[in-house]
């Protein structure tokens, strides 16, 4: 759902008072996992072309690109809801919603509802030329007669099979999951779906209310609502409103993808049970509202994630004390895309990550986390390291996160740099337990710099004994006994890829400096902010909180009354800057390459459903033009969180760049 939102977003974004109908949180219903709701798509459409990214798809420079991404979301929602972008974006006269239903016992699948009041004849007008297209195609169509009205219903044809063999890898396959889409009119309210009995489902709310349990009812989505929606000025009417229950969504999307075959294993639990087993089901909803061009900035969003207390088990390392020290320390280089700094608690993690930790890798099974501290402490021929008491024990509460892209742009242009605050007076304490967990790995190596040792991990060709872990599968649900093993299918060259795949950060580095550990993906960025803790001097006419960009969005902080609020949380970034290495990298069709974090989540949203990790460009970029000729596009963004009683307020907005 989250890849088809986006998509549907940015595409109609790119095109174009709830009406008398019932507005959309009334007629789905509690059993909706998943919901996004355009109050009114036109006016939505005329706020997002006052935008910069909205004046950006509507640059001729990026017509071309913008028409590739139009056939991506259509053949997305074709494929779907039967339906088009372009009707999709030209019929409705009120609300658009989507969402994931989930009722008991049922198949899950997708719900899109439009309000057509006062646009009947040109919606039938639209669906018949749609249908009369997509049967020369070999789609089939039937009909069936349900409240006196009639559904269409559209089976398409199956996909084309891929290879039953890779290499010498053995490959069940499982059969084709036949695709099929329906829609029909109730009232004014133009309904498609994947699952019939879903549609049916939201046909019956339209017809009768009465007693019936709906989204607007349901805890989650009330608190979350209510939170974000206090805090909008009075005059201000949301353009978007969602919400999603984060582990009930997982679960049902990995239903859909997979098939009866995963309702049926009862035998091993899926990822989203065991999380909700280890408390994390405390995270009863996220929701939030959008606003666009109708506050002081260019768009404002607001989420609340609803957490209720007490918390259990894992769900208690999410415990981020708020506080008022933001400033960014003076070594904080002045050329970052962007900064974070958060406030964690070290030894609730460490305390209480054990539990996640057995279930995820041995479920069913309790003490591995605890039999791998005791091999670390006790192991004569280990490190002989207290992780706890020799490491854990001396971080601070602040987090620190930067990042920066050298030019030109490339696939390793991205250099990450975190940072932990540690406790006063601890640093000769963290160093020693560097020196203990790295000193004896046979994998780690020291590199000497100035007065510093940078710890890091040694070429493949060096390790003379690499160490092989044997660890369960547990994202695989299909592993039962005695059965082939399935397996993602990719091509020979993707597979011999894999095999050969260098660490993550080949290039990173730790080390400990001027009371904080570092973490970085790349060691000469490393080197340089080494080199500005040395000379604080020379550093403080050239860091992040002076740069006039920051200050901007530090003064907006400020407008929203937050810079003397304690909170957890605050993001910085320049969108010019942070969204460059993807604009190049879809520019030079290097996208499944990119090893820059955005890229990555991008590629994942991007990519067909059902396909994740396998590395193929989704978008031809080809014909984008150079981002020196629309960099002038991208602005300022800024974040802030707070915790409270029942969950985490996150806020953030985006200006335009002068």
């Amino acid at each position: 759902m989250t890849r088809l939102i986006l998509l549907i977003s940015a595409a109609l974004f790119a095109t174009h008072a709830f009406a008398a109908s019932p507005s959309a949180d009334q007629l789905f219903p509690d059993a909706t996992k998943g919901f996004v709701s355009i109050r009114n798509l036109k006016d939505f459409g005329e706020q997002w072309k006052q935008t910069q990214f909205g004046k950006l798809l509507d640059d001729p420079l990026m017509e071309n690109f913008k028409q590739e991404i139009h056939k991506q979301v259509t053949e997305r929602m074709q494929n779907t809801f039967g339906l088009t972008l372009d009707g999709i974006a030209s019929l409705p006269s009120g609300e658009v919603a989507f969402g994931m239903l989930a009722v008991p016992n049922q198949t899950p699948g997708y719900v899109l509802t439009m309000d057509v009041a006062g646009k009947r004849s040109e919606t039938d007008v639209y669906l018949a030329n749609l249908t009369q297209k997509l049967l020369a195609v070999g789609v089939k169509k039937s009909t069936e007669t349900y409240k006196n009205q009639q559904i269409t219903i559209l089976v398409f044809p199956p996909p084309e099979a891929p290879p039953a063999a890779l290499g010498n890898t053995k490959i069940e396959l499982p059969p084709p999951i036949e695709r099929r889409a329906h829609y029909a009119f109730f009232q004014d309210v133009l309904i498609a779906s994947d699952q019939l009995h879903l549609l049916k489902l939201i046909a019956d709310r339209i017809a009768d209310q009465t007693g019936k349990k709906s989204l607007a009812d349901v805890e989650g989505y009330q608190v979350t609502m209510k939170r974000c929606l206090g805090d909008l000025p009075a005059s201000v009417q949301p353009a978007i409103r969602w919400y999603i229950e984060p582990l009930d969504y997982g679960e049902s999307v990995r239903i859909l993808l997979r098939g009866p075959a995963a309702q049926n294993r009862r035998d091993k639990p899926s990822i989203f049970s065991i999380l909700k087993q280890q408390g994390l089901d405390a995270i009863q909803g996220i929701g939030g509202v959008v606003s666009v061009k109708t506050e002081a900035q260019e768009s404002v969003y607001r989420t609340f994630i609803y957490a209720k207390k007490p918390y259990r088990l894992a769900m208690r390392m999410f415990t981020f004390p708020d506080n008022t020290n933001f400033a960014p320390p003076i070594w904080m280089p002045s050329d970052l895309a962007r900064c974070t700094m958060v406030y964690v608690s070290p030894e609730e993690i460490f305390d209480n990550f054990g539990v996640l930790f057995d279930a995820l890798i041995m479920p069913g099974e309790e003490g591995l986390w605890k039999s791998i501290l005791n091999d670390l402490e006790k192991d004569p021929h280990g490190p002989q390291i207290n992780l706890r008491e020799e490491l854990v024990a001396n971080l601070g509460n602040r987090v620190l996160g930067m990042s920066r892209y050298e030019k030109p742009i490339t696939i390793k242009s991205e250099s990450i740099v975190i940072a932990v605050e540690l406790k006063p007076g601890n640093e000769s304490a963290m160093l020693a337990g560097m020196e203990k967990l790295f000193g004896t790995d046979p994998e780690m190596d020291a590199l000497p710099y100035k007065s510093y040792k940078i710890w890091h991990r040694k070429p493949a060709e060096e390790i003379i004994a690499p160490i092989d872990f044997d660890i369960p599968d547990f994202f695989n649900f299909d592993d039962a006994p005695g059965k082939v093993q399935t397996v993602p299918v990719k091509s020979a060259a993707v597979q011999a890829e894999d095999e050969d795949r260098p660490p993550t950060f080949p290039d990173g580095g730790v080390v400990v400096a001027k009371n904080c550990l570092f973490v970085s993906t790349n060691r000469d960025y490393l080197k340089l902010i080494l080199d500005r803790l040395d000379s604080p001097s020379e550093s403080s006419g050239s860091t992040i909180g002076g740069e006039v960009e920051y200050k901007e969005v530090d003064r907006i902080f400020g407008t929203m009354g937050i810079t003397d609020k304690p909170h957890f949380f605050q993001f910085f970034a320049r969108t010019h800057e942070t969204l460059h290495p993807t604009y190049e990298m879809i520019r030079k069709n290097q996208m499944a390459q990119s090893e820059a974090v955005f890229a990555k989540l991008l590629n994942e949203i991007l990519s067909p459903d059902g396909e994740s990790g396998v590395r193929r460009q989704i978008l031809d970029g080809s014909s984008m033009p150079e981002f020196e000729k629309v960099r002038h596009y991208f602005g300022k963004v800024g974040i802030y969180g707070v915790t409270e009683d029942n969950g985490y307020f996150i806020k953030g907005f985006t200006l335009e760049k002068e």
